[in-house]
C-alpha cells in the first residue's frame, strides 16, 4: 500500500425483513460469499438478534472468513458474542442512510461498499457483482478491509500503519 491509497470496507447488510432474510440464508447470501471469496474481500457484517440465532449457518460462514461482526441492536450484543466466543467491536444502524456513509477520519477516505444480499433480482445481478468487486479489487489505490482494520489503523500512531493510509 501506499500514501494515497483509499480505504473501502464491505458492509454485508443482512439486517432486513424475515422475508428477505429468509431468501438469502437459502440463497442469496451464498452467491454473494462466492464473489467475496473469488476476490479475497473480507466483509464487515452488521447483524440483528434474529439473524444469529435464526441462521447460525451464516456466522459459521462468516467466522471461517473472518468476518468483522458489527451489532445492530443493543440484544445482537450478546448474541453475536455467544455464537462466536467474542463480542462484536463495532455498531451499525438497522440499515444505512441511502447515500453511503462518508467517514473523513483524519487523513484516511474511508467509503463502505454495501451489499444487500436479499434485493428481489440479485440473481440476474451476481454476474455483475462479480465483476464489479474484481474490479475493485484490482484496483491498486484502494485498501478493501474491514471497518476493524480502518479503525484500527486510526488508533495507531506507528508510522508502519499510518504512514501506509495518509491522504496527500
Amino acid at each position: 500500500m501506499t500514501r494515497d491509497k483509499q480505504a473501502v470496507y464491505i458492509l454485508l447488510d443482512i439486517t432486513n425483513d424475515h422475508g428477505w432474510r429468509d431468501y438469502s440464508a437459502r440463497v442469496g447470501i451464498w452467491h454473494t460469499i462466492d464473489a467475496l471469496d473469488h476476490n479475497g474481500i473480507r466483509a464487515s457484517v452488521p447483524v440483528t438478534r434474529a439473524a444469529v440465532e435464526q441462521y447460525p449457518q451464516l456466522i459459521t460462514a462468516g467466522e471461517a472468513r473472518n468476518w468483522v461482526w458489527l451489532a445492530s441492536e443493543i440484544e445482537a450484543v450478546g448474541a453475536i458474542e455467544r455464537a462466536t466466543g467474542t463480542p462484536p467491536r463495532g455498531w451499525c444502524g438497522q440499515s444505512p442512510v441511502p447515500s453511503p456513509l462518508t467517514y473523513d477520519v483524519g487523513c484516511l477516505d474511508a467509503r463502505p461498499v454495501v451489499l444487500r444480499p436479499f434485493t428481489p433480482g440479485w440473481p440476474l445481478r451476481y454476474k455483475h457483482l462479480g465483476q464489479a468487486l474484481a474490479r475493485l479489487a484490482a484496483e491498486p489505490d484502494l485498501w478493501l478491509t474491514t471497518c476493524d482494520d480502518i479503525a484500527e489503523a486510526q488508533l495507531t500512531d506507528t508510522p508502519t500503519c499510518m504512514s501506509i493510509h495518509r491522504r496527500a
